[in-house]
């Protein structure tokens, strides 16, 4: 049967009213479709920002000597390595122990003291409410001509909980694999485990020796008392750079380097450390952030936001918000260099 043109014109203009009222009644989407992905993608990153948000801290505290061992940097060395390791969990949000230090330690001989081993005891409840962290790491190296064996204890101070690790030990000879996959299988034990497709990114090969270890612990030491007490002189590169001597194929040497330059505001120079670094562990998130702070302080927004970027797409976190801070940073440091 066929239909009649008035009553086939009637349909056409019926629909045509009911399209345009259906745009007008949902003007969030639009009905050529492009708008619809758009708001998605921002209900998405807010979603994402907003899971970050509630995402626990982790804090990893320098491993001190064990009993009635002398000191040398080997255990602060681990406190780093495990610190880029624990960056990298999606679990966790981003937090480094250098952003707590003075808060932790009033004073800098109390941090000293810690390292060597001599105290002082911490409140990890007290702590842990003031500066809203979860979890503390803390642990102790024992050092023979033959081994390098660690033990650390999980604090989770919501559950008032402490879990200890087996013995792990530190196998030079496989660039510490093994030994982060051995602290990656322990964390899962303590209810904080690691996506495979994300555990890969954390086992790069860390090529370093024990005068390496032994170093790149001293360098972070004089690194984390200058940047905490605020000392006005430039930072003393005799620590870093013998460091990046002893294992020149290590990310993590290059990697401190790169930030004690960036202390001492030689950007150009912090840049290409961590740049050398990132030649060692393409999924250096440490290198990558100072890079995005290099770029901030250099006033190159773009570049800025590409390594914030890069940073986010490596833990799965929101693009916007990384942007929203380059840009927040940005305006701060135009007034730093202005004053």
């Amino acid at each position: 049967m066929q239909m009649s043109p008035v009553l086939s014109r009637s349909i056409t203009r019926l629909t045509q009213v009911f399209f345009i009222s259906f745009c007008l009644a949902f003007p969030l989407y639009s009905c050529d479709g492009g708008s619809i992905s758009t708001q998605k993608r921002k209900v998405i990153a807010q979603s994402t920002e907003n899971q970050g948000k509630n995402k626990p801290r982790l804090i990893v505290l320098p491993l001190q000597p064990h009993e009635e061992q002398v000191y040398n940097g080997t255990g602060l060395a681990i406190h780093f390595l495990l610190g880029n390791t624990v960056a990298l969990h999606t679990g966790l949000k981003e937090f480094w122990f250098g952003w707590r230090v003075k808060k932790i330690f009033l004073e800098k001989e109390r941090l000293q003291a810690y390292c060597h081993g001599e105290g002082p005891q911490l409140d990890f409840s007290k702590l842990g409410k003031e500066q809203g962290i979860r979890y503390w790491l803390e642990g102790r190296v024992q050092q023979s001509e033959s081994a390098i064996k660690v033990t650390l204890i999980l604090i989770d101070t919501k559950k008032n909980h402490k879990e200890q690790s087996p013995t792990l030990t530190l196998d030079l000879s496989n660039q510490l694999i093994g030994f982060r996959k051995g602290f990656l299988a322990w964390l899962k034990t303590c209810g904080l485990p690691l996506p495979d497709t994300q555990a890969i990114k954390t086992l790069w090969p860390e090529k370093t020796n024990p005068q390496g270890l032994d170093l790149l612990g001293r360098a972070l030491k004089i690194y984390y008392l200058h940047s905490s007490w605020g000392e006005k002189d430039p930072l003393d590169l005799y620590w870093f750079d013998s460091a990046v001597s002893a294992a020149p194929a290590s990310y993590l040497t290059h990697n401190l380097k790169g930030w004690a330059l960036y202390k001492n505001k030689n950007y150009k120079a912090a840049e290409e450390s961590f740049r050398s670094a990132l030649t060692l562990n393409s999924n250096g998130f440490g290198a990558m952030a100072g890079l995005m702070w290099c770029a901030i302080y250099a006033n190159n927004e773009e570049v800025a936001y590409n390594w914030a970027a890069a940073k986010a797409d490596l833990r799965g976190d929101s693009r916007m918000a990384a942007k929203a801070l380059v840009k927040k940073r940005i305006n701060r440091a135009a007034r730093k260099i202005k004053d």
